[in-house]
């Protein structure tokens, strides 16, 4: 009988007791779970879920009706179709594993849930002290759309997305319809696509 150490970060580690008989070999995995750890799993498990971007410049397109996402005067996001280039442009930068900010290109404020708060339709703001970072989730690895997670949300209860709104129905798909956050049901009016943009705009 051998014991192996296995370690997936430095602070943590997990016992896999091999048992050897003649007819089979079979693995035993025990963990014990503190709170703590189970923040740390459900850390890895976001990682692991989540899509290694590139660093630059893009438009963002809400799958819905190909509407983009435009940053107004009073720092709110909505969709439209945007007459003025700047006002649709974002730039992508990558802050630690594969969480991202978003900044508004033109005003050069973070794209973020307004007082980072965890309420349904919490809209999306531009602010220019805010540390706010996402997470991109590929939908399938057939597309290039994303499901978007502002990541402070505990990633234990994890569970609103980027939306855009759409009381009454198809509503989501009309011009200056706001970005929210709501809980994720992964419809269209919560899929984006990232359109690059050529850097020397």
């Amino acid at each position: 009988m051998s014991i192996r150490q296995l370690y997936w970060n430095p602070e943590k580690s997990l016992y896999l007791r091999l048992e050897e008989r003649p007819e089979l070999i079979y693995h035993r995995l025990t963990i014990n779970l503190t709170e703590d750890d189970g923040d740390g799993i459900a850390i890895l498990n976001w990682y692991q879920r989540s899509a290694k971007m590139t660093d630059g410049f893009y438009q963002i397109e809400n799958v819905f009706r190909h509407k983009l996402l435009i940053a107004r005067k009073n720092n709110r996001v909505y969709v439209g179709d945007s007459k003025q280039l700047g006002q649709s442009i974002f730039r992508i930068e990558h802050v630690q594993h594969r969480e991202y900010r978003l900044r508004h290109n033109q005003s050069n404020k973070i794209l973020c849930i307004y007082q980072q708060s965890l309420n349904l339709e919490a809209p999306l703001a531009l602010d220019s002290h805010s540390d706010q970072t996402l997470i991109f989730e590929r939908v399938d690895y057939n597309t290039i759309e994303y499901y978007i997670w502002p990541t402070h949300q505990r990633s234990t209860r994890r569970n609103k997305a980027l939306d855009v709104h759409n009381d009454p129905p198809s509503h989501a798909g009309q011009n200056g319809s706001p970005v929210q956050l709501y809980d994720f049901h992964g419809g269209p009016n919560q899929r984006f696509r990232l359109i690059a943009v050529d850097e020397n705009i």
